[in-house]
């Protein structure tokens, strides 16, 4: 198929831009935020499942707009981010305030991806893949290996008073969240995942943002004519990695999310294996392997930011596993990875 080399820096990027970290999500089932105010719903919530499930219906079906920052590795990057919610559609316009210029255009799962120096477009299917999203699958039971606190005394995010929350993990395979949602709307304005010792891996908040405004059609219109740009699908092609002789051991309380070939800007296609729990998340990509690529002797452990990556060779592949997870976690489908006769 000719998928080409990927070295550490393209893997994290790669990650980053399909999960993207742990708070990368999926719409979930429901009307919770249609049968009662969601402030009410978020202090009556008895299990983490369901305060998590209606924050994110909060960011599904609010109208919001506002400017957030992410921080990650010492660095900071900072968005502008429009949502609507009309007739059972999202629509949602993403503007990358810093450095190179990029927006993200999302009609329900469909996104467009502006890239005004190349002249192109990326279309691919994401769903409410961003903050202030959390849920990466609605499936799990959160409480049965994460613990939920809400504290008593309200934070302050943007302005705004907000419930906090900490989601405490119940074993070492996976990392802690800390939360702070909207009190009177339950949307999400700030979310933090934390190392074992408490010092903070990554950051996402609001440092402005309106909710429940009105927004008008003229605010999701690019500054660009895109009409003569090049328009490349990056739709994934599902496939069955394990129809294709691979095995590995699953985290104890992840699932396996997707399996599927992805298109990459620079045109490689590359096999990936997403596994979560809900929150957390870890990818597997594989390769062929390529004597002459240095980065393919780089075998073992490393990490970049709060990223832990792990590569090895198996048979005539090359294997990476990344997740913003606990090295152990890594570890444990790194050492059981392998690819049988077919």
């Amino acid at each position: 198929m000719g998928r080409a080399n990927l070295d550490s820096a393209s893997i994290v990027h790669a990650w980053e831009h399909t999960v993207k970290g742990q708070f990368a999500r999926l719409v979930v089932a429901g009307l919770v935020a249609c049968l009662l105010p969601v402030g009410a719903v978020l202090a009556r919530s008895d299990t983490a499942s369901n305060l998590l499930e209606q924050i994110q219906e909060a960011a599904r079906t609010l109208d919001y707009k506002g400017v957030f920052a992410y921080q990650n590795n010492g660095q900071m990057q900072a968005y502008r981010i429009t949502h609507r919610y009309r007739d059972g559609n999202e629509q949602e316009r993403l503007e990358v305030l810093d450095n190179v210029q990029r927006e993200f255009h999302r009609h329900n799962d469909v996104v467009h991806c502006l890239i005004p120096d190349r002249e192109l477009v990326l279309i691919e299917s994401r769903g409410n893949a961003r903050f202030p999203g959390l849920l990466m699958a609605s499936g799990p039971d959160f409480s049965e290996h994460y613990q939920l606190t809400r504290s008593e005394k309200p934070g302050r995010i943007a302005g705004r008073s907000c419930v906090r929350v900490d989601i405490v993990p119940k074993d070492n395979l996976r990392p802690q969240f800390r939360l702070c949602a909207d009190e009177s709307t339950g949307l999400l304005l700030k979310a933090q995942v934390l190392e074992p010792g408490g010092r903070i891996s990554q950051q996402v908040a609001f440092t402005q943002v309106e909710i429940g405004v009105p927004i008008s059609d003229e605010e999701f219109v690019a500054p660009w004519d895109v009409s003569g740009w090049k328009k490349v699908n990056r739709e994934p092609v599902a496939v069955d990695l394990n129809a294709m002789g691979w095995r590995y051991v699953v985290p104890d309380g992840y699932q396996i999310s997707q399996q599927a070939r992805r298109l990459f800007q620079d045109g490689r296609e590359v096999d990936q294996i997403i596994l979560t729990d809900g929150l957390a998340n870890i990818s597997i990509f594989i390769e062929p392997y390529q004597e002459n690529l240095s980065q393919h002797h780089s075998t073992g452990p490393r990490h970049i930011g709060s990223v832990n990556l792990y590569g090895k060779r198996v048979g005539d592949d090359w294997v990476m596993i990344v997740g913003e997870v606990p090295a152990a976690t890594v570890q444990i489908v790194a050492d059981s990875i392998n690819r049988v006769s077919e």
